[in-house]
């Protein structure tokens, strides 16, 4: 993925000053990291594209290796590949979304099909999915909460007592990424493409039917592929800006109080933007590709309290390549109730006497931040 989003570099340079001025962001100094690896080096898992959680010792997150599709398990202790039977082969598993350890689903793509499965705690089953695979752009997203299963795509889809709802949306539109506190309270952002004379989209699920929210003020020209929400009064979309010279990239982040949105982007700055998550508390941690100059060293992790934009540094892999912005993270995710949090991605490696370099799966956990304090 990390070649997928440098080929789409060219992006709109704003100035910090700028932001500032427009948002009215504060940023704090960054404190040392407290996140640490858990996953690196030779591992079953080139890339991770996708992470969920029914509690501390059990997690899944999945993706590919050498064009096969990888689902690793965390058992508390490690992450090891998941050899549970009946997983299909496919060319990458790219959402997973975890109910309990008996309720579990992955999507992927093999060629021109889709693959769906569910896991009831002993074997993984094939399910049959609906509506087109996308080629332009395969990594579909799935949530599934108790009761239903939502997937999105050039549709918005529903599962529940073993059969699909499609809910239309106009041409071009492409949902990129859902969250949902219920089986009828759901949530889902996309675009209405192209980006340059687009528009973002996000629409409510109410239980019967989607509704098309109101526009969120992101910057023009932004690609609004991730949402997270907390509850109906605390939803957050992200993305980042496309444009016509190879700049660093322009984030945006709007968050949805229950009555109305307000862009709450501030100091965040020089960021492909590829995941979020709510930190439980009203805030947001975001992460993706660090392009801010000069060149990161690592991965970085942004924290927004309501009120200010922390940029902390992630940890680096023994063995990651430190000599350009190499680190790229797909998702977050909470690790059970504690606090803490996982991010998955990748990172590059120098393969000795070559001048080339390997992508390796890469996962990191957080240690709980300390209680907040009244925010304005």
């Amino acid at each position: 993925m990390l070649a997928r989003h440098l080929l789409r570099t060219a992006t709109v340079s704003l100035t910090l000053a700028a932001t500032l001025l427009a948002t009215g962001g504060a940023e704090a100094v960054g404190p040392a990291s407290h996140w640490e690896v858990s996953l690196s080096g030779d591992s079953p898992a080139e890339s991770l594209m996708s992470v969920s959680t029914v509690g501390d010792d059990l997690a899944w997150a999945v993706g590919r290796k050498e064009q096969h599709g990888v689902i690793m398990r965390w058992d508390g202790e490690k992450w090891g590949e998941d050899t549970a039977p009946g997983l299909p082969d496919v060319w990458q598993w790219s959402s997973v979304s975890a109910v309990s350890a008996d309720d579990v689903w992955a999507y992927g793509t093999v060629g021109r099909d889709q693959a769906l499965v569910h896991y009831d705690g002993e074997r993984w089953t094939s399910v049959p999915t609906t509506g087109p695979a996308d080629d332009s752009w395969p990594e579909v997203p799935i949530k599934a909460v108790p009761g239903r299963l939502f997937k999105g795509g050039q549709a918005l889809y529903t599962y529940a007592d073993g059969a699909w709802q499609t809910f239309a949306l106009p041409r071009l539109v492409d949902i990129r990424d859902i969250d949902a506190l219920s089986a009828d309270d759901a949530y889902a952002t996309g675009m209405r493409y192209p980006v340059n004379g687009g528009h973002p989209v996000t629409y409510h699920w109410d239980g019967t039917t989607w509704t098309l929210m109101e526009e969120p003020p992101v910057r023009a020209g932004t690609d609004t592929a991730k949402i997270t929400a907390e509850s109906p009064n605390s939803v957050y979309v992200a993305g980042w800006a496309d444009g016509p010279d190879a700049d660093p990239p322009v984030p945006s982040v709007a968050h949805w109080d229950g009555t109305a949105w307000k862009d709450v982007t501030g100091s965040l700055a020089g960021l492909y933007l590829h995941a979020i998550a709510s930190d439980g508390r009203g805030g947001l941690w975001v992460t993706g590709n660090d392009q801010a100059e000069p060149a990161a060293s690592g991965p970085v992790f942004w924290h927004y309290d309501g009120t200010t934009w922390t940029k902390e540094p992630g940890a680096t892999a023994p063995d990651g390549d430190t000599r350009w912005p190499s680190y790229s993270f797909y998702d977050l995710a909470p690790a059970g109730d504690s606090g803490d949090f996982w991010a998955v991605g990748d990172y590059s490696t120098p393969m000795t006497g070559t001048g080339d370099h390997s992508v390796n799966g890469l996962i990191e956990r957080s240690k709980a931040l300390p209680p907040t304090t009244t925010r304005g």
